[in-house]
C-alpha cells in the first residue's frame, strides 16, 4: 500500500463523525499525545486514526500500526473509542509540489522549503477525508519548540498557514501541543517514549540543519514561500478534488509559479 501512486481516499467502510469527533493524524510520539490531551480536555468522543506516506519513507513502517494502538489504549479508558485505521497518501501529489520543483524552488526560497512542504502535504492529504467523513477537527502534534530545539517545518509561520489551509474547507486543525516543549509533559500523556522512536524514517530529514545541528533559515524567504506558492498551490489542489474527485498536480503547480518571479 506505501507504494500506491496516488491513494487520496481511502476505501468502503468509512464511518460518519460527528462534531465531537476527530481524524488524528497517526506518526510518532508527539500525535498520539495530541489525541491524549484532546481526550483528557473532554474535546473528542471518537476518533479515526489516518496514516499517511510520501513515498520518502523508510524503516520499520509496521510501527505505524502499532501506534494505532498505543493510541487506542491510551484513549480508551478516556472513553473515547477507536475507529479502524485508514491508510492513504499520493506521491504524485508530493512530487509535483516538492520534488519536481525543488531546483526552481530553492533558487527563489532557499533550499528550506522541503520539510515545510511535506508537512503542508501530510496535512492536507487529510482533508477530503476529514469532509467525506463529516469530521470538523484533524488532530496533529505540532510543537513550537521541542525541549529548545525548533524545527522549520513546525514554527508559528508554518502552522498558521497549514491551519489557513484547513479553514478554508471547514476543518479546524487540532494543535494541542503546539505551546508544549517540557518533554516531561509530552511523557505524562503518552509514558516512556523517546522522540523519533516507534515510527519510519525520512529520506530528506534534517536536510535544514548545520553541522551542528542548528536550524538553517531565512524568515522573510520562508514567508514568501508560504505565501506565494505553498498555501496558493494546496488550495487549487484540494478546491480541484473537492469539487472533482482529484486534481491534476502538476498542472496546479505551473499555474500557480506562472505568477512567481523566478
Amino acid at each position: 500500500m506505501f507504494r500506491q501512486a496516488d491513494l487520496l481516499m481511502p476505501g468502503e467502510g468509512l464511518p460518519e463523525l460527528g462534531t465531537c469527533d476527530a481524524v488524528v493524524e497517526v506518526a510518532g510520539r508527539d500525535s498520539v499525545g495530541a489525541a491524549v490531551a484532546l481526550a483528557r480536555a473532554g474535546r473528542i468522543n471518537r476518533v479515526l486514526p489516518s496514516i499517511a506516506f510520501t513515498g520518502t519513507e523508510f524503516g520499520d513502517l509496521d510501527s505505524l500500526w502499532g501506534n494505532v494502538e498505543r493510541l487506542r489504549r491510551l484513549l480508551e479508558p478516556e472513553g473515547v473509542a477507536v475507529e479502524k485505521p485508514v491508510l492513504h497518501g499520493s506521491p504524485l501529489w508530493w512530487r509535483a509540489t516538492v520534488g519536481r520543483v525543488n531546483s526552481l524552488l530553492s533558487l527563489r526560497y532557499g533550499p528550506w522549503h522541503v520539510c515545510l512542504g511535506c508537512h503542508m502535504y501530510l496535512h492536507a492529504l487529510r482533508i477530503p477525508l476529514c469532509r467525506r467523513i463529516g469530521a470538523r477537527k484533524l488532530v496533529a502534534g505540532e510543537r513550537l519548540s521541542h525541549a529548545g530545539r525548533e524545527k522549520i517545518n513546525q514554527s508559528r509561520e508554518a502552522v498558521e498557514a497549514y491551519a489557513t489551509v484547513a479553514e478554508a474547507f471547514g476543518v479546524r486543525l487540532e494543535l494541542p501541543l503546539l505551546g508544549v516543549d517540557d518533554e516531561g509533559d509530552i511523557t505524562s500523556l503518552v509514558g516512556e517514549w523517546k522522540e523519533g522512536e516507534g515510527q519510519p524514517s525520512c529520506v530528506l530529514s534534517g536536510n535544514y540543519l548545520a553541522r551542528d545541528g542548528r536550524t538553517m533559515t531565512d524568515p522573510e524567504r520562508v514567508r514568501a514561500y508560504l505565501d506565494e506558492y505553498l498555501v496558493p498551490v494546496t488550495l487549487r489542489i484540494l478546491s480541484e478534488t473537492v469539487e472533482k474527485g482529484s486534481a491534476d498536480y502538476q498542472g496546479s503547480v505551473w499555474d500557480v509559479m506562472v505568477n512567481i518571479p523566478m
